[in-house]
């Protein structure tokens, strides 16, 4: 062998030594930035500014969605009553949802659209709500993968 040739294996073994280095640290990296927690945020996010220009006894109705936008959901059997939600989700590595963080702003009118009140729930004054996990049993037909698609093809073929 020349010195040419066991250069050229030298910078060969070389380079695909730093590719594999390479390759192997991208690969923990990325494995390991999918291991932290997750925080998702839901409803409405209130502006303060926005809130304290509302005043009890004084803004209408009109005025709160103007300022706030379109409630979360307004009550069902109280259609005076308007509510915005905001919850923060944490959910750490292989464990369940919690709440960090809940608000709900719950505004309440007179008959002629007049704000009366407004209450604030948070997550300690509020209840708590337990997640349920399991899966109701039902009664019915138990179809596999190929019981499925073929079902599906017969529904398909008598349609046309």
């Amino acid at each position: 062998m020349t010195s040419v040739s066991l250069t050229c294996n030298y910078i060969v073994h070389h380079f695909r030594r730093v590719l594999t280095t390479l390759f192997l640290g991208i690969l923990c990296f990325g494995g390991l930035s999918g291991c932290g927690e997750k925080i998702s945020e839901h409803g409405h996010t209130l502006n303060l500014t926005a809130l304290s220009m509302i005043e009890i006894g004084r803004s209408k109705k009109a005025d709160i969605l103007d300022a706030l936008g379109s409630p979360s959901f307004e009550g069902a059997f109280d259609k005076q009553k308007l509510y915005y939600l905001s919850q923060t989700m944490v959910e750490p590595v292989a464990g369940a949802n919690t709440t960090k963080n809940r608000n709900i702003y719950i505004f309440s009118f007179n008959a002629k659209n007049v704000l009366q009140t407004i209450d604030l729930i948070d997550e300690k004054s509020g209840l708590n709500v337990v997640h349920i996990t399991e899966k109701t049993r039902t009664t019915g037909v138990n179809l596999g993968v190929f019981d499925q698609i073929f079902s599906n093809l017969k529904r398909n073929q008598s349609s046309d």
